[in-house]
């Protein structure tokens, strides 16, 4: 893949490239110029589309005004040579359809490396659920786009501090995971519950999407891309590769050579991918109730989380039942008071949990009520989103690259909110996406084959998703289970984070090598895509294993966790401290003086590898870490 470098300023005329137009005779853009501002967010109060009783911050922020058009020449497509026809719409290189965070991300890298991107809004934008949580993998991914691409502001979306004041004002520091595991009928036993608290050098964070969605809107249009004045929504996409027109709610149209599909349910793009279903479901099928809540009373109050833990309402809290959880994600700095705004999503399977009412609301409702902590947690709760329902929730494309197009992301795949899966698939896409996308705008080549490894990484994700989610659901039916997978995940997440943050400092010691970022291109098993000890992908290989054996009735749960737990024991790459073999210790505090004792653990016994993430003269290196 062609090494691709930035200049310190986003490029208006790249060598090779035409420059970006402005717009004439059809839609109006805003430009870098005149979008410069600081971010500017939406009114307190303002109320959202399907909003409930109590308001909530409006669904993305002010929007800057566009400029009059003007009758510079527009861009041509690649390779044509032919004329704009008079009353045509304005040509750009690249149309990303879909402005929330996934499409705003990738036309700012897109727009930062001289492509001339269009942004466009999709109908779904606002009203798709989307996932609101990250962890220190995602924050990782998060600084990778920013390092590599140049976009340095990416990397306040995994430095909960560096974001503005007024995203940080909805949104929220996330310190900690905890998982409550719930019996129908009865109380939360004291001793089954488990709680992660990691103090992340980033600080993670429970993300507001209607502002922080606003935000990157924002900080793409400063970087280059076009926006239709007045963001109208598309409504279909004719033509053919290298001369696509998009039209849009207002009666007025844009035109691309390549589109980028990531707007979400019904994507154009996806009925041109074959006469076979574009869509299948995954074997993780379940249904998914979401809504924000004012009112949702503390857990803490009510489940006491144990002299090794915090507050549940700290960070994300995970209430686990047989067959199904809810996820709980407070915002803003006050979440305790009675008007505190809490994101709920629920995810059921429906051979357990069939649906009971036509109503999400009531279908919700009719399931806390066989929880009695549950049911006191809610008992005063109005809703703000309104509750959305769907059955099954989870699938994936069967395809994602055409000619003169890729589906991605929220078009492709939706998949559950548990584990941060949904924030930080839409960061992993954006990534390798923009890696293809630069490459194919250097080298001139948009075929289809030119993008069947990007098609193939993204169903990689799907796969990995797919099955991690699968085996969390198993895991459900026995809190002795539960309590094993958590803390295998745990780990793949810990490791996977050090590890890529490892490959990012190797790949920046290494300026303009063409080959720089190699060892971030191929896939190595359990979602990872970077050099990563193989002892974690077994390990995680293993865990799926045994239960699936549970799932079909051939191991019983209490004899997978405690093999689970066994290899956590025995596992060298497993540092002694973190005593996540132990099944009574369901606390896990990562305090300095800990940290201190992993490293010279590392130094000593680890495996090299190993060794090589955990160490600090090996993890930081001073000309490129912060």
């Amino acid at each position: 893949m062609p090494h691709h470098t930035h200049p310190e300023r986003p490029p208006t005329d790249v060598p090779g490239r035409p420059a970006g137009p402005h717009w004439a005779e059809g839609a109006e853009s805003v430009t870098a110029a005149e979008s410069a501002l600081p971010y500017e967010p939406p009114a307190e109060g303002t109320p959202t589309a399907g909003a409930g009783p109590a308001p909530e911050p409006a669904a993305g922020a002010a929007r800057a005004a566009a400029p009059a058009a003007d009758s510079t020449p527009p861009l041509e497509s690649p390779g044509d040579s032919a004329p704009r026809r008079p009353g045509s719409p304005a040509r750009h290189t690249v149309a990303v359809l879909g402005a929330h965070l996934g499409g705003g991300m990738l036309a700012a890298i897109l727009a930062r490396a001289g492509i001339d991107v269009v942004l466009v809004d999709s109908p779904h934008d606002a009203t798709t659920p989307a996932g609101e949580t990250t962890v220190p993998y995602t924050a990782e991914v998060f600084e990778l786009l920013a390092r590599r691409y140049g976009v340095p502001e990416l990397s306040a979306l995994g430095h909960f501090g560096q974001l503005p004041a007024e995203v940080r004002r909805t949104s929220g520091v996330k310190s900690s995971i905890g998982f409550v595991y719930a019996r129908p009928g009865a109380p939360v036993r004291p001793h089954q519950v488990v709680q992660f608290n990691v103090p992340s050098e980033h600080g993670e964070s429970h993300l507001y999407r209607p502002d922080v969605d606003a935000w990157v809107h924002q900080l793409a249009v400063r970087y280059g891309a076009k926006v239709p004045q007045g963001r109208p929504a598309f409504t279909e996409v004719h033509g053919e590769a290298g001369d696509f027109t998009i039209e849009l709610t207002d009666g007025s149209s844009v035109g691309a050579a390549f589109v980028v599909d990531m707007s979400g349910p019904d994507a154009p793009m996806l009925r041109r991918l074959g006469p076979d279903p574009a869509l299948r479901p995954l074997r993780h099928s379940s249904r998914v109730l979401t809504a924000h809540l004012r009112g949702v009373r503390p857990l803490e109050r009510r489940v006491d989380p144990g002299k090794g833990g915090t507050p549940w309402t700290g960070g994300t809290t995970q209430v686990v039942f047989p067959g199904g959880w809810i996820q709980l994600v407070p915002f803003g700095d006050q979440r305790t008071g009675e008007t505190s705004l809490t994101s709920v999503a629920v995810s059921l399977d429906a051979k357990i949990w069939p649906q009971r009412s036509a109503s999400p609301e009531d279908d919700f409702q009719q399931l806390v009520r066989q929880f009695p902590d549950l049911e006191w947690q809610f008992a005063h709760a109005t809703t703000v989103r309104a509750w959305t329902g769907s059955e099954p929730w989870q699938y994936g494309a069967n395809a994602a690259a055409g000619d003169g197009f890729v589906v991605l992301e929220r078009s492709a795949v939706r998949c559950d909110f548990t584990l941060s899966r949904d924030v930080t698939l839409t960061a992993e896409l954006v990534h390798e996406a923009a890696a293809h996308l630069i490459s194919a705008a250097d080298s001139g080549d948009w075929s289809v084959e030119r993008f069947r490894p990007l098609e193939a990484f993204q169903a990689s994700l799907i796969e990995h998703g797919d099955r991690l989610l699968r085996t969390a659901l198993t895991a459900t039916t026995d809190f002795r289970l539960w309590n094993a997978f958590c803390r295998v995940w745990l780990l793949h997440s810990m490791f996977a984070a050090l590890s890529l943050k490892r490959a990012r400092n190797d790949a920046l010691a290494a300026p303009g090598r063409p080959d720089q970022w190699r060892e971030l291109e191929r896939h190595r098993g359990a979602g990872l895509w970077f050099p990563v000890y193989p002892g974690f992908v077994a390990l995680f290989d293993d865990m799926d294993q045994l239960v699936r054996r549970v799932a079909d009735n051939r191991l019983a749960p209490g004899a997978a966790a405690e093999r689970i737990f066994g290899q956590l024991r025995k596992a060298s790459f497993v540092p002694p401290l973190f005593a996540f073999g132990d099944p009574t210790d369901r606390y896990y505090n990562f305090t300095p003086l800990k940290r201190v004792k992993v490293m010279l653990w590392a130094k000593r016994r680890a495996p090299y590898m190993v060794q090589r993430v955990l160490t600090r003269g090996a993890t930081v290196l001073p000309d490129v870490e912060r």
